[in-house]
């Protein structure tokens, strides 16, 4: 049981010297205030407060901490008030117990809504001092080391919840000891019977690895100390729940986890680390693609360090983790490794160590609707980037849910742009696959592949969306540059006029000018577009005398265009009467004979078909735009992809499959997997004839057990 004395000897510990007579004054009032109150196991009901001050007192955190941890429940459990605690403590004490009591009453449970609004309630009550949201960790993990008093079904809802947000909080903040023992025993809980067989396993073969570690920490100490370096060397066995995450994300048996071994070098300088990094490779082989620079690369929570993988002579595979004393600080303890105070303001790098928080609350403000607040701040407060690696082991930093595609446009703008495939840790995915942290990502080009307008829907960083964009605009440019003046060419023609004497002499840039262009490349390309009439910029070319004695010419739009350069019948589209004209339909919205469509046209690929109700056919030039509709020869078969949200058990997929075999519909492609919350997501693709049939396999979907939700996805 902690007692005061033990609190104040850990603050004295990381602070010698310092007052402890405000600490002490907190602790003869709380006990007071809980006198006679009892937690779930029958203790008295102090030990919790000076276990949450023990905690916050190891971390090294400020006098107003402790007390405030001291007090973080006088106000919720006890008569007194805010304004109680400031009077006896201080304004900033104050301000951190009502921040920890507006936190303890947020409910995070509903889980179908992701918290919005509990996250947006978390970051109000954390506006002033961040103080609020470390004692509200520390008072969560004690809470966990006692959850066993609790009844199951509380015992379930309270690990969830510190799974979900918790954990993940502890992260963001880099305070990674926490976070371990937060995920540890929410695996305990959650998993009860997963973590008591891993735990044996462990436990089973601990002498041995306990021996290997303490052999292996020689062996490194005795070669560093041998090549003149001053540093010290850990090692230990990796927690139960990293361990679990390997096995669940692999698929291994605990047996065949290799690396579950974790050893720290902690040197002087951040160019001994480079070093020392060198000289492990020279003695041990390295595992290639294991190699991780977090110290060029911080991650988001500023963790600095040199990871590597390398195998040792009896071969096994041990992590060696290479830092200084101040990254190994901040690596424990994030942002309380440099919580310096000045005046009760917080000052030096501990500012901008939360610097993503202070941005959450101001933008906060700012979003009416909780979910869109949710959705605009999960990427920043959770982990929001992936570290992947090129084959010859670069380390590329994304955006969570980063795809291939991101990953070619972060190593070169033409890798990008050629990119035809793609092979992850060697083999050969989708190019819509979602990237995971240390995956080594092979990119496939092609020459011949370019950018694809579907590719805007995959990516997530806004590199790989501003090059897609420009080359997109650039390559429509170059089109309608050669259509248009491919339209004067022909124009010209007819006049006995020829379009480079007309260049030659200047009289292209004359009628550029005339008709307010910047240079006669404007004006091409706006003829290719439709914006212009090649006639009209013919008029301006052509000598006065040839002008009054114009051809029997016939004016081509952009539409009689299009069907001028018919090549084949295709789609059942008819427009104006015809039927057989060189049609596209879009991948963005993949409209079905029987839905309500809109024409667009292109420049070289026809008609493009879009849904009516298309989000994108909305944007496209009014001008054109043409009004279409499925002809009653439309037979042919279309591309559908849905997205089932199905229970995650036995036999749903055959279940799911034999849907489709009853409707007669074949399926191309499938994939299901696990989401993480007892659910599996599954893609199908497939070819429908119209609408109708579509339907009629959406209902009878909808009316299995198996699936949740269904979602039709772009082509």
């Amino acid at each position: 049981m902690v007692r005061i004395d033990d609190v104040i000897d850990a603050y004295l510990m990381k602070r010698p010297g310092s007052d402890i007579s405000r600490i002490q004054r907190a602790y003869i009032y709380s006990a007071k205030q809980h006198e006679g109150q009892l937690r779930k196991s029958g203790e008295p009901y102090m030990i919790h407060p000076l276990a949450v001050a023990q905690i916050i007192a190891e971390m090294g955190l400020d006098e107003t901490s402790i007390c405030a941890a001291l007090l973080h429940d006088t106000i919720e459990d006890t008569d007194t008030t805010k304004e109680v605690v400031a009077r006896l403590f201080g304004s900033d004490v104050a301000l951190v117990v009502d921040g920890v009591t507006k936190l303890s009453k947020i409910n995070f449970t509903r889980r179908e809504e992701r918290q919005a609004e509990s996250f947006r309630k978390l970051l109000v009550a954390m506006s002033n001092d961040i103080r609020v949201l470390i004692v509200k960790l520390a008072d969560r993990l004690h809470n966990m080391r006692t959850l066993h008093h609790m009844k199951p079904e509380a015992r379930e809802s309270i690990a969830q919840e510190t799974r979900d947000i918790y954990a993940p909080l502890s992260d963001r903040l880099g305070i990674s000891w926490l976070r371990s023992e937060l995920d540890n025993l929410s695996l305990k809980y959650l998993e009860p019977a997963k973590y008591e067989e891993l735990a044996k396993k462990v436990d089973k073969n601990r002498k041995t690895r306990q021996a290997f570690i303490q052999k292996t920490i020689k062996e490194l100490q005795a070669t560093l100390n041998a090549a003149g370096y001053s540093a010290r060397v850990t090692g230990r066995l990796k927690n139960l729940f990293s361990i679990y995450e390997k096995m669940q994300a692999k698929g291994l048996d605990y047996a065949d986890v290799q690396d579950a071994l974790a050893f720290r070098v902690i040197c002087k300088t951040m160019s001994d680390c480079y070093a020392i990094l060198g000289l492990i490779h020279s003695h041990w082989v390295p595992v290639p693609g294991r190699f991780k620079d977090y110290i060029a690369m911080p991650k988001p929570n500023h963790y600095q360090s040199l990871h590597t993988t390398v195998v040792g002579k009896g071969g096994e595979r041990v992590e060696i983790q290479i830092r200084t004393e101040d990254m190994h600080q901040i690596a424990e303890y994030g942002v309380a490794a440099h919580w310096t105070y000045k005046e009760g303001r917080p000052s030096g790098p501990s500012t901008d160590a939360f610097n993503w928080l202070r941005e959450l609350i101001e933008n906060q403000s700012e979003v009416g609707d909780s979910d869109e607040f949710l959705d605009s701040v999960r990427v920043d407060l959770f982990r929001d980037e992936v570290f992947v690696f090129t084959p010859k082991g670069d380390v590329k930093s994304l955006r969570k849910g980063a795809t291939p595609i991101d990953f070619a446009y972060a190593i070169h703008s033409e890798v990008g742009d050629q990119c035809a495939g793609a092979r992850v840790n060697g083999v050969q995915v989708p190019l819509r696959t979602t990237l995971k942290n240390g995956d080594m990502v092979d990119i496939v080009t092609s020459k011949n592949q370019r950018p694809s307008p579907h590719w805007l829907d995959l990516v997530k960083t806004s590199r790989a969306r501003t090059k897609i964009r420009a080359y997109l605009r650039a390559e429509q440019r170059t089109q309608s540059r050669q259509v248009g003046q491919e339209l004067i060419e022909k124009g010209l023609r007819r006049y006995g006029c020829s379009f480079n004497k007309m260049m030659k002499t200047g009289k292209l840039a004359s009628a550029a000018s005339a008709l307010k262009f910047g240079n006669v490349e404007d004006l091409l390309a706006s003829v290719g577009y439709g914006k212009v009439e090649a006639n009209e910029v013919i008029d301006n070319i052509l000598p006065d005398d040839k002008r009054d004695n114009p051809p029997d010419a016939v004016k081509e739009g952009p539409i009689e265009k299009v069907i001028r350069k018919v090549k084949r019948p295709e789609g059942g589209i008819v427009l104006d009467g015809l039927d057989n004209l060189l049609v596209q339909f879009a991948r963005c919205c993949s409209p079905l004979p029987g839905e309500d469509i809109i024409g667009y046209v292109s420049h070289g690929r026809g008609i493009v078909i879009h849904r009516r109700s298309c989000s994108k056919a909305a944007m496209l030039d009014p001008e054109r735009r043409a009004q279409v509709q499925w002809s009653s020869k439309a037979v042919s078969l279309r591309p559908v992809n849905l997205k089932l949200t199905t229970s995650h058990q036995t036999g749903v997929l055959a279940n799911v499959s034999n849907i489709f075999k009853a409707l007669n519909i074949n399926i191309n492609a499938a994939q299901c997997e696990p989401n993480g919350h007892s659910q599996g997501v599954c893609h199908f693709s497939f070819m429908v004839k119209d609408l109708t049939q579509l339907n009629q396999l959406v209902r009878a979907l909808k009316q299995s057990k198996d699936v949740l939700s269904i979602e039709r996805l772009p082509g």
